[in-house]
């Protein structure tokens, strides 16, 4: 059944509560108690509540009919209602009439005066209903695009996640692979030492395969060392690694892959792209209640993107879609020389997945 219609149950309890009301009037005449001893005016309330729930009867047999029939809005439904509770009233003090309550003869004037009463009455029950009803659906519908939202925001950093996964992996595999068999070559121990990273790597990457969106940034900087350090046999000296990280903010929350992107994207765009070569450094601190872990790099600097490649903007995303306003990434020139991109986001610290 629709929201807004109204339950059997709730429209004979109503019509019971109004007759119940309506006789309460006979109370409320000081001549009454002026006139009769208590013990009388009881006696004539009883007798007017009766002829009300009578009233109330004829009253929920029209609102049981109208309540089968469909509509297409809650405000037709409703002027169907009001039109039922005076149609039953008319009814009902018809019979009573009829019946000797007022004469031998129905009194139209004394019909008119108690069904405008019941139509009142039920004028503002039916629209009490009507705007309780359109509260209700619109907090349901509200709680269901909520839910809706997040779900979809789950589904897009799993979806964004996956793609700097994709770009992170594949090449650099292969290129490393294809080192590994040329050191095995040329230079045995240095192949062998390269293998020992490359495990190293793969160790960590597969940890962080099975935490999903969130890891540490101990462990996030754990799979940044294994790769840099990949890299710098890879790139024969060309490349150098600094790491400024307290050892109290490695078990500060945060999202995967988000360093490692940075950090692949210096070597590419920085420090490969310069004929010399050049350091990478990986700093955090803690500013407040907020943590900001930047990549520098001494290489190339800016070729034009202004910082607006593919994996940068799946990690502007991704910190938009789990910390709002709150989770920033800025990329910015580097002095003397480089490119500085740097997170920043609320520190949280909590228990991560082993």
């Amino acid at each position: 059944m629709d929201a807004w219609r109204l339950p059997p149950r709730i429209a004979a309890l109503w019509s019971l509560a109004v007759a119940v009301l309506l006789s309460t009037q006979y109370l409320f005449q000081p001549f009454v108690w002026e006139n009769w001893p208590w013990d009388e005016v009881l006696a004539g309330w009883l007798e007017v509540l009766g002829h009300c729930i009578v009233e109330g009867m004829f009253v929920l047999g029209a609102l049981l009919l109208a309540s089968r029939l469909r509509f297409p809005s809650p405000l037709a439904y409703s002027c169907v209602l009001m039109a039922a509770v005076a149609l039953g009233t008319a009814i009902g003090n018809v019979a009573l009439a009829v019946a000797g309550f007022q004469g031998a003869a129905p009194d139209t004037a004394w019909v008119a005066a108690r069904t405008v009463r019941w139509a009142a009455i039920s004028g503002c029950s039916v629209a009490t209903f009507g705007l309780a009803s359109r509260t209700s659906r619109l907090r349901a519908e509200a709680q269901a695009n909520d839910l809706q939202r997040v779900q979809l925001g789950r589904q897009l950093v799993q979806v964004q996640l996956q793609a700097l996964r994709n770009q992170i992996e594949p090449h650099f595999l292969f290129n490393t692979l294809a080192t590994v068999r040329r050191l095995h070559q040329t230079e045995p121990a240095e192949g062998a030492r390269l293998l020992a990273y490359f495990l190293d790597y793969l160790h960590s990457t597969l940890r962080q395969q099975l935490q999903g969106q969130f890891t540490t940034l101990g462990r996030e900087l754990d799979l940044v060392r294994a790769y840099l350090a990949v890299v710098s046999v890879r790139m024969s000296g060309r490349l150098q690694v600094a790491f400024e990280v307290p050892a109290e903010l490695r078990e500060c929350v945060f999202p995967s892959l988000c360093i490692a992107t940075l950090v692949e994207n210096a070597v590419k765009h920085g420090i490969s792209a310069s004929p010399s070569g050049g350091e990478i450094c990986v700093q955090a601190k803690l500013h407040g209640d907020e943590v900001e872990v930047a990549v520098r790099d001494t290489g190339a600097g800016f070729s034009g993107s202004g910082g607006s490649g593919v994996g940068l903007a799946n990690i502007r995303a991704r910190l938009s879609t789990l910390y709002g306003a709150s989770g920033v990434l800025r990329v910015e020139s580097n002095k003397p020389s480089g490119v500085c991109a740097s997170i920043r986001l609320p520190r949280s610290i909590q228990e991560a997945t082993p």
